[in-house]
This record gives C-alpha cells, structure tokens and sequence, in this order.
C-alpha cells in the first residue's frame, strides 16, 4: 500500500478534476473549480517534488525517476501557474475547460512516467484529447472549430500511424515494456517500426514535418486556451520522446539521422515562418516548432546528457512560453495590440521583456542555459553542423520576438485599444513566470543535476 504514495499527485489532481465537472453544484461554482484546481495542482507539485524516487505501485507501466520527477512538477507547476490566470480572468463559463485542462495535466503526469507501449498511448490521448475542446471552446467562433478540427485529424492520423509502428515493434520484441523491448537484428523492420513510432512524437511536439496544423489551430483558439496546449502538452511529449529514443536507438543507426533531419527542418521552418506573422498566436506557432527542432537536437545524440538537455529545455522554453501567451490573452492577439504597452502597463511590458529574452537565449535567464546544454552535448557528439545551424536560427528568432518589444516600447497605442483591467491573481501568475525563468538560470546546474542519469 506504501507504493500508492507515490501517485497522489495524480489522485489529487484526478479529485480536482471531477470537482471541476460537478462546479456547478458546488460553492464557487466557475471560479471555485479553478480555485480548486489551483490548490490541488500546487499541493500535487510539492508532493511530486518531495515523494522518494522508487519503483512504484506500477512496475514496469510507470518510472518515478529522476527526469520523471522533474516533468511531473514542471507540468503541475505550469497547469498551477494557468489555472490561477483563469481564477482571476476568467469570465463566464469556464468550468468545463477547468475540467479538461486537468485531466490534461493528468495524462501529461502519465506520459512523464510510462514506461510500456500501452500506458504511453492511453497516457498521451488523455494529454491531448482534451486540447481538441480547448482549441474549439467557443462554440461560435468557426476559426477556433476549424482549428480544433484539424489538429483532432491530423493528431488522429498520426496516433494512428503510431500505433502501427507499437505494432511492429511488439511483433520484433514480443513485449510491451520498454526494459523489455530489444530492436538491436531486426533490419529493416525494425527502422519501419522506429519511424512509424516517431511520427506520432514528433507530430505531439508539432515538429517539421508534421507543424502543419499548429498555426491555424492556435490562431483560431484564444490565447488564454493556447497558454495551456503549446506548454504543459510538450514538455510530458518531450520525455516521452526521449524515453522512446532510449529505447528504439540500440536497434538502428539510422536513428540519429533521422533525428537530425527532423531537427534541422523545424528549426528552419519554425524560425522562418514566425518572421512573417502579425498575429502573435501564429508567431508563437512557429516558434514552438523552432523550439521542438531545438530539443531534438540534443535528442539526436541518444545519449543520456542528450536526453537530459532536451528535458530541461521543454521546461525552459515552456515557461516563458505560456507568460507570452497570458499577456496576449490580457491584450489582445494581434501584434499591434501590444504597441504602447510599455507606458501603459510597464511592469507586464518589462516582464514581457525578461521572458522574451528567455526565448531568445540571453543569460543568465533559462532559455540561455536550456540551449547550453542542448549545443554541449550536440558538439560533444559531433554535430557541429546542427549546431552552427541552431546558433544561426537563433539569431533568426531575435528578429521577430524583439518585434514585440518594439512594439510595446516605439510604437504608438492603437485609437480605441482598451488595456485589461488589473487583476492580482493574473498578475501573479505573469510575475511568477518571470521568477521562474530567472530562477532556473541561476539553479541550472543544481537542476540539471537533480534530472539525474537516464535510466532505460
């Protein structure tokens, strides 16, 4: 009974969830359940942090290790951050997407952890179904349906094409666990099921090429509901994929090429796509898509200071990711929607700043170390094209993330914007953000460290 222990965090947040379904029965109704939420994925991501690294009640389906432990409280810690904005902002009706962003977060916890085929997939639809609902909450608004319907197709071909390649790989092994999966003879078999397998990763990450339906999905949704399904999603889809590249890599050497190739275009098409747009949402889009290239960087490596890199900088890019998102959803989705910001609200517009200079990769903030780690193991490995590479797009994304800042500090406010109105508890979560970013700059090392090896 003591293994049980280690799940709380997911009964918490599974409690959290069920009352946010029933809120309009129970005291506080909309904002209750997002109050609610706040409280349990808070307290959920201090157990997570301090519950011993151990076995579990679920050997063999799910891992409590090191980089488990650290996804886990960085996606409670992201859904915590989120909900608390929709306790101060939201208005209306928000209690069903209370309700899914949770059992989102559940399904990311999951993905976090799963170690067997069948967990991995019940774990990543449980993530992602409910981004579906989110992106197509308001139900007259046919940009937002339509986004909704696109990424629910092409989510659904991928996961199926997935699927396909789980087959393959149980036929090559004869066993579902991944301690127990062992491609290393299987040929050409085992490189078709190692593909197929990956496609659907990469198309939960939205990297090249399967992007496609990021930009007009995000566009058609709300900023507020964008936040949540471009961060907390990718960081449980970016451990999932390195705990599915630990696995497949000993059975093909093609492997790493693959990788690579996947890399490469997303960092080209994402950086170079997000230079066009006007609309925030697409921006972000785009630069999600650079950012996954990024990650895989490391990950191509298939190494355990590979897989450590590309974890923690899922994190760090997230975090700032999802402030960006809450200032728009406060503001408005266009870029122009952010010109005056700086004398109109300058501690969100300094915030904005700080965050901004995360993604780029300015020290001593997080996204600066994120890609540290992330172009020291590549180097380390030989891959110094890539890295010449992801330097360059780099400096491609300063272009249009300083295009915000410009806006908010040299352009003048449109006639007729209105700002939003103050709210503490929002404001709270925009600081946090910032905090965040800074702290794990400064803690990088310690953090890192606490990622621990990776363990197949």
């Amino acid at each position: 009974m003591a293994g049980y222990v280690l799940i709380l965090p997911e009964i918490l947040v599974l409690a959290a969830a069920f009352w946010a379904l029933f809120a309009e029965v129970l005291p506080g109704r909309d904002r209750g359940a997002a109050w609610a939420g706040v409280i349990a994925t808070s307290v959920a991501a201090v157990l997570a942090a301090v519950l011993p690294l151990a076995a579990g009640p679920f050997p063999g389906h799910l891992a409590f290790d090191g980089p488990a432990r650290f996804a886990r409280v960085a996606v409670l810690v992201l859904s915590a951050t989120w909900l608390l904005w929709t306790a101060g902002r939201g208005a209306g009706r928000i209690r069903e997407a209370v309700a899914l962003s949770l059992f989102a977060t559940l399904g990311a916890m999951l993905m976090a952890g799963a170690t067997e085929i069948v967990t991995l997939v019940l774990a990543i639809e449980l993530a992602t179904m409910p981004a579906y609902v989110l992106i197509g909450y308001k139900r007259n608004d046919v940009r937002g349906l339509e986004g909704a319907l696109k990424y629910f197709l092409l989510s659904l071909l991928t996961s199926l094409v997935m699927l396909y390649g789980f087959s393959f790989v149980y036929g090559i092994s004869g066993s579902t666990r991944f301690a127990e999966i062992d491609l290393s003879g299987a040929g050409t078999l085992g490189l078709v099921a190692i593909l197929l397998a990956l496609a659907g990763m990469f198309a939960k990450l939205s990297a090249a090429p399967f992007h496609y339906w990021a930009p007009d999905a995000y566009e058609g949704a709300s900023p507020w509901t964008v936040a949540f399904i471009s961060t907390v999603p990718k960081v449980a889809g970016a451990i999932a994929t390195v705990r599915l590249l630990s696995v497949v890599a000993p059975g093909s050497s093609q492997t790493t090429t693959v990788v690579a190739v996947v890399a490469a275009a997303s960092m080209m098409l994402g950086n170079l796509g997000a230079l066009t747009q006007s609309d925030v949402r697409r921006m972000m889009a785009y630069s999600g898509v650079a950012h996954s290239g990024y990650l895989l960087l490391a990950a191509a490596t298939l190494s355990g200071t590979g897989f450590m890199a590309a974890i923690f900088y899922a994190i760090a890019y997230s975090i700032p990711s999802l402030g960006v998102m809450l200032v728009a959803a406060e503001e408005g989705p266009a870029l122009s929607d952010f010109n005056g910001l700086g004398s109109r609200r300058p501690a969100t517009a300094w915030a904005l700043v700080v965050m901004l200079m995360s993604l780029i990769g300015i020290p001593p903030l997080a996204g600066f170390f994120g890609k540290l780690f992330l172009f020291q193991s590549a180097l380390g490995h030989g891959q110094v094209v890539l890295v010449v590479l992801a330097v360059m797009m780099s400096v491609v994304s300063a272009g249009y993330y300083l295009r915000i800042v410009r806006a908010m500090f040299f352009a003048e406010e449109a006639e007729g914007h209105r700002g939003a109105v103050g709210s503490r508890p929002a404001g709270v979560a925009i600081a946090f953000c910032v905090l965040a970013v800074v702290a794990m700059g400064v803690a990088a090392g310690p953090l890192s460290g606490a990622l621990g090896g990776f363990v197949r």
